[in-house]
């Protein structure tokens, strides 16, 4: 975003975001700084949308959002390159498919032309029509050598192109993930909510929310690397439990989000112990010291969405039965029954 404020107003709007900063507890670095001076200028009302729902809903606030919300709505090329990815790969799926249909329509000519030939020959034995007949099968020869290098670079060309197109699918499906764990992102999750509304818009979906015990005292204690190396095992551990029909995603530092469709909050409940318990059983050493490190336990809480809250109100709500379960001694499941007792 370019922005013509004059000293005054920049001032102003620096003082605002100080106080913005200051109220949600986030540090004031220069994502933060940048997502919060878009959000006080009023000019996204997107990404203004997203924030107040999120204020309003008591939704987690933190550097993880702030930053997913900084390549969404503020990097400039980021339109850009999605839209040349998509024109990319739209331009290699054709040139794909005129190189196939090209390599096929090459090959049955040859086959019909030969196949015309043999007939000529075996219609008569009279000189000139053979020796017509052989200067063209002469020639035919020296077509098919010909075209048959061009039908050899063809298919390289196909398969580069090919080849082209699987990368490009990767890339753009690694834009979908979270590079350290593997696990979906914000932006995909949005996406599959929109097609799961789209298929049928009062659908059931249960959440249910993942937080790691005191990883950030085992981040302090290890460091950084190991602690990355445990959160990237617990998610591929969280992931094992979520059937292809749901989502898991990294909704934040250490935190995790497993949406279900279709499914209700006993059995979501269910799944979340069976989550809880496999985690539990993990066993991590240190590839260094060759120790073995603490136990990891995770808290979690279910909750189902109703049509009469948005999402950011739901995955607030989600939040607070996470909450829960930690106040109530972690490594838990708690549901959003027990909100109410």
């Amino acid at each position: 975003m370019k922005y013509q404020d004059s000293l005054q107003q920049a001032s102003d709007k620096a003082a605002q975001v100080k106080l913005f900063l200051q109220r949600t507890n986030l540090a004031a670095h220069p994502v933060n700084y940048a997502v919060s001076y878009e959000y006080i200028s009023g000019y996204n009302s997107e990404l203004c949308h997203i924030i107040e729902h999120k204020l309003l809903a008591k939704a987690p606030l933190d550097d993880f959002v702030m930053a997913e919300l900084y390549i969404r709505f503020l990097a400039a090329a980021n339109p850009q390159q999605e839209q040349l990815l998509q024109e990319a790969s739209s331009m290699v799926s054709r040139m794909a498919a005129y190189s196939d249909v090209a390599a096929e329509q090459l090959d049955s000519y040859i086959q019909q032309l030969d196949s015309s030939m043999l007939q000529i020959k075996n219609l008569g034995t009279d000189t000139p029509l053979l020796n017509i007949v052989n200067q063209l099968q002469h020639s035919t020869t020296e077509f098919r050598l010909s075209q048959q290098q061009m039908q050899q670079q063809l298919l390289l060309a196909n398969q580069q192109s090919h080849q082209l197109r699987h990368e490009l699918e990767q890339l753009k499906q690694q834009r979908l993930l979270d590079p350290l764990t593997g696990l979906y992102n914000r932006l995909a999750m949005q996406n599959q909510l929109d097609i799961w509304f789209s298929e049928q818009p009062g659908r059931r979906i249960a959440a249910i929310a993942v937080d790691l015990d005191h990883f950030s005292r085992f981040n302090l204690e290890y460091g950084n690397t190991i602690g990355d190396v445990i959160l990237s095992k617990v998610a591929r551990k969280v992931s094992s439990y979520v059937q292809n029909s749901g989502l898991p995603v990294r909704s934040g530092g250490e935190e995790f989000l497993i949406l279900l469709p279709d499914v209700d909050l006993r059995s979501a409940s269910e799944i979340a112990e069976q989550v809880r318990r496999g985690v539990e059983k993990l066993r991590f050493v240190s590839s260094r010291t060759k120790k073995t490190l603490p136990k990891v336990t995770i808290s979690l809480g279910v909750s189902l969405y109703q049509q009469t809250e948005n999402w950011y109100q739901f995955l607030g709500r989600t939040a607070e039965v996470l909450l829960l379960a930690k106040q109530r001694g972690r490594n838990q499941v708690a549901n959003e029954t027990m909100l109410a007792i």
